[in-house]
């Protein structure tokens, strides 16, 4: 039993450090993720307003549903060359909120 204990003792500030080192590796992983998404979501915010912008210069003729469509279609093109993921609602959303906006 004493061996176990000399041995744990002698060791003690490699296992603490390599304990500091995994739970600092998750806190890290864990702030890149969030601000990834942060920056995902800011960016998909902007692609949308931009898009709708763009619609609203160069569709003028069309009815607010055809703006709409094409807004929707502009906004997940130029998403899906960033690679990024987004959902029909929450593009619905985004292209809405952007219009109340430009009100």
């Amino acid at each position: 039993m004493s061996d176990i204990l000399n041995a744990i003792s002698d060791n003690l500030i490699d296992i603490l450090g390599a304990i500091i080192t995994t739970i600092l590796g998750y806190i890290g992983l864990q702030i890149k993720n969030i601000y990834q998404e942060f920056i995902q979501d800011k960016t998909k915010k902007e692609i949308v307003e931009k898009t709708v912008e763009y619609v609203e210069q160069t569709c003028k003729g069309l009815s607010c549903e055809e703006k709409k469509k094409k807004a929707l279609e502009k906004s997940l093109e130029w998403m899906e060359e960033k690679k990024i993921n987004i959902s029909d609602t929450e593009l619905e959303i985004l292209i809405e909120s952007a219009v109340n906006c430009l009100k």
